[in-house]
């Protein structure tokens, strides 16, 4: 059997035991009181604590790293500069 040929009934059967297997486990979830929307509001509010989590730690780190900018760029230009200069005399 070449790429192109299909063979339906294996198609037809990997849909089939998902389906099954769908139901088993949205029965068991059932069983246990798992609400699908409930868990998707959980994951919504997660994904936007952690986004506000995010933003908080970048707010409270730029001021320190522009702090930090006026002292450690002006050292590294003149570092970069007096390598130049060390390799142009070689």
């Amino acid at each position: 059997m070449n790429k192109a040929n299909i063979d339906i009934r294996a198609v037809i059967g990997g849909i089939f035991k998902i389906l099954l297997l769908c139901l088993v486990v949205g029965f068991i979830l059932s069983v246990v009181d798992f609400d699908a929307l409930g868990f998707i509001r959980f994951l919504s509010n997660s994904v936007r604590k952690a986004g506000d989590l995010a933003a908080e730690g970048v707010r409270w780190a730029v001021p320190y790293i522009l702090l930090g900018a006026i002292v450690v760029v002006p050292v590294y230009v003149i570092k970069l500069g007096l390598d130049l200069l060390r390799r142009r005399k070689k």
